[in-house]
């Protein structure tokens, strides 16, 4: 029986070696061609995206045309009082359909200490709406800091590599509120199968790192665990 994949680490911009931006009808050729249902998308490289609120809509544009690219938005904490409010933000996300947010504190110069960006992660809290941590923006032991402080709110670790199993493993052990992309750059031997012994299979998400990487490794890596 075919598996119906949502695929939770993709999007769309410009990728590693290609001279073409990737668009989001790539992205939807690419998912009918591997067999991907639906995909929680995001703007590629977060370097290249600054402008948080034009990323945003265009994130939000792209899901109007097509139901299946669910948007992953950008959110920032208001401490500098030049962005609209914590819970406008979280609002906005919710109203646009959004399946989960992306936060960036090293790209967008934030802090995750707690008198920092509490006030975001509570109404995030509140709402349920996922957050997505690329490893290279939030560092495993201050997420599982941010896991500790707001024990409601799912955490969504992306692009974790083969050298961290020995922090991933405690880390979804201890907080129930933490999961793992399979994504690029996830590619421990055995390692689906160890992480499901050890928190079930609930805990694991299938994502692909798409535009960055090619989607069909990490169906093959998931099919063959």
């Amino acid at each position: 029986m075919p598996m119906e994949l949502l695929d939770v680490q993709c999007g769309f911009g410009t990728a590693p070696g290609q001279r073409q931006p990737v668009t989001a009808a790539d992205l939807c050729d690419e998912m009918e061609r591997i067999g991907v249902g639906a995909g929680l998308v995001r703007l590629t490289p977060p370097t290249l995206h600054f402008d948080i609120a034009a990323g945003n809509a265009a994130l939000y544009a792209v899901h109007d045309q097509s139901p299946a690219l669910i948007p992953c938005p950008v959110v920032i904490p208001d401490a500098a009082h030049d962005l609209p409010s914590n819970d406008a933000q979280a609002a906005e996300a919710v109203g646009h359909g959004a399946g989960a947010v992306c936060i960036r504190p090293r790209t967008d110069c934030w802090s995750l200490a707690p008198w920092a960006s509490d006030g975001l992660f509570r109404a995030l809290s509140a709402r349920r709406l996922p957050v997505l941590c690329s490893s290279d923006e939030v560092p495993l032991e201050e997420l599982g800091g941010l896991a500790g402080r707001h024990r409601g709110l799912p955490l969504v670790i992306l692009g974790a590599n083969y050298r961290q199993q020995r922090i991933l493993a405690p880390l979804l052990e201890h907080f129930p509120n933490t999961y793992l992309s399979i994504g690029s750059n996830y590619c421990v031997h055995h390692g689906i199968e160890a992480l499901v012994g050890a928190v079930g299979p609930t805990r694991l998400l299938f994502g692909t790192g798409f535009p960055d990487v090619d989607m069909l490794p990490t169906v093959t890596y998931l099919s063959y665990a």
